[in-house]
Order: structure tokens, then sequence, then C-alpha cells
């Protein structure tokens, strides 16, 4: 057996050449996208790729390409301040070199050490792996479900509180001039936000997301959603699958949330419900008036520098490769 070399990608347009052969041979895109559109949807326009290098790691043996696992570069913050991330994506490995996997792996460590992976689509056995390196698990939601539309009538439609009077509602991010801060609060780990990284994500190949804002009278933004459609026991639902609100209270959030609820042709196609996932820590839809909840497993895994291991996070569904 040959011996492997480990070492980071370099995104090249040889290496990129390269790297697409490669997954082309191992890993077939979704349909519809081809490698090289997700690899300039990942590095060449995303925002966050300017200021963190980091595209992931790549194994050869003798010369071959023969292992790869990918990061997208992406921003969070902690105590008012942006620090680097990375999405962990596309672990692809030759199956004549199965110990190539584990050198991939094992180099988040080192990773780690200088900025936090998040991990949201691991398989099993990468879950396993993942805890043996300490990573913090979130496994749970909470599914709020609403009627939409016409059946809002029945549950709860006057709860909502109405779209504050000093803000105009938009739907397409290329509106938003500024954000009033990149953060909800400073006390806790949670994505830094700018204009830049909602118009890049709103862009997704591999999913349509919609955008619900607030902004002033100067295009500054308050208060988003970001909405995806999903079927649930095969009814068509807006899927809250990020929520932001510079705001003291969740008015804000509330009266977009009720918007949807009541006018869920608001987005295109509408939806018969609205639903949103909040993990344990989050408590901004406890008292909304959902016809029911459901606890619901999912796989959410980071890795974190030493000096952020203790940190409180603040953890949605739109993180990771989910929706990238």
């Amino acid at each position: 057996m040959p011996a492997l070399e480990i070492s980071a990608y370099p995104d090249t347009a040889a290496a990129r050449a390269e790297l697409v052969a490669f997954l082309a041979q191992h890993l077939p895109p979704p349909p519809g996208h081809t490698w090289e559109e997700r690899m300039r949807f990942w590095w060449d326009e995303n925002p966050a790729a300017a200021v963190n290098p980091e595209r992931g790691r790549w194994v050869h043996a003798n010369g071959r390409l023969v292992a790869y696992g990918g990061s997208i570069p992406a921003l969070h913050t902690w105590q008012t301040s942006p620090c680097p991330t990375i999405y962990s994506t596309t672990f692809c490995v030759d199956p004549q070199f199965p110990k190539a996997a584990a050198l991939v792996f094992l180099q988040q460590r080192e990773v780690a050490e200088h900025c936090m992976i998040a991990h949201t689509t691991p398989n099993p056995r990468v879950q396993t792996a993942l805890f043996k390196l300490g990573a913090r698990a979130e496994q749970t939601v909470t599914r709020h479900f609403f009627p939409a539309g016409a059946a809002s009538r029945l549950r709860g439609r006057s709860w909502w509180p109405a779209l504050p009077q000093d803000k105009r509602l938009i739907t397409d991010p290329a509106e938003v001039t500024a954000i009033t801060r990149g953060y909800q609060r400073a006390d806790r780990i949670e994505k830094w936000i700018t204009p830049e990284y909602l118009r890049w994500y709103c862009r997704s190949l591999t999913r349509t997301h919609h955008f619900l804002g607030l902004v002033d009278g100067s295009g500054t933004l308050s208060s988003y959603l970001l909405v995806t459609c999903r079927l649930t026991r095969g009814l068509p639902a807006w899927d809250v699958v990020e929520s932001f609100t510079a705001s003291d209270d969740q008015c804000e959030l509330h009266a977009l949330t009720g918007l949807l609820v009541k006018e869920p042709r608001i987005l295109p196609g509408g939806a018969w419900l609205v639903t949103g996932a909040k993990f344990p820590a989050d408590h901004s839809w406890d008292a909304t008036p959902s016809l029911f909840r459901r606890t619901q497993r999912v796989c959410h895994f980071f890795l974190f520098p030493t000096a952020l291991r203790e940190a409180p996070k603040h953890t949605i569904m739109a993180e990771g490769d989910l929706g990238l």
C-alpha cells in the first residue's frame, strides 16, 4: 500500500480541476448542479471566503488523489467580534484507501485550534467519531407547527403583533443596505450577519431560501426570517430555518412570523403550514400559539478552539452545510 500524504487543499485552477474529477468519479453531485458550480458558490461567491482561507484537506497516494474533506468558510461572532468558522462538507474517500478517511478526520483537531467547525450532515459513523473528538452535540429540537392562511383563523390569528409602523417589509435581501448590528446578543456564539451573507445564502444552489425582513427608511435591517419550503405530511409548509432580531424583545420576529401565518402567499406558491424548529436554549417561540409541537432529532455537532469550549452558543437549523 503506497504511503498517504495529507495536506491543505490549495484552491488553484489545477487543484480544482483535479478535485472536480475525483468527486465526479466517487460522489456524484446533487441533480442539476455540477461540482464546479458548487465550488464557485462555496469559495468564489462566499463573502466569508475572503477572510478565511480554509478550503479543506486532501490526501494523495503516489500522486493520485484518494480522499477529500471539504470546508465552506463562514463567520460567527463572540463578544461583539467576528470569528472564523468552517462548515464541514463533502467527505469523500476512494474505497481502496480507507485509512485516508482517518487522516482527513483527525486533521480537524488542528483546524479546530483556530476556528470553530460545524458538522450538520454527518452520517452515524462520523457522529461517533465526533463524540470521540469531544464535539458539542445538539441533537434535539422542538418543532412548532402553525396553521397558515384561512386555517390560521382557527388558531391564534389575533395573537400575533402587527408589523411596526416605522419599519418597511422587504422580501429581497438586495434592498438591505446595513444591519443594525451583526449579532443578536454578545454573550454567546452565534452567526455574524452582514448584507453580503444574506444575499449569498439566498442564492443557495441546493435549496431555495426566501427572505422576509424589516428595514428602516435608510434600508437598515433590524429583523428577518429565512424560510424554505418543505412538505409536512404531504402539505406544503414554510419552514423558518433562521431568524434574527437586533431588538431587545421578540415583537418584530413574532410580527414577521404572524404575517407569514396569516398571509402565506406573500412568498411564491404559498403554504398550508408554517413550521420552525428551536434548540433547547432558544425560548423565542415558547409563548406562541402553535397548533402542536413535536420533539425531533437533528445532528448538529460543533468543534471549538480551546478558548471557546465553555462559551454558550446560539444554534439554529441554518448552520453548517445544511441548506447549502
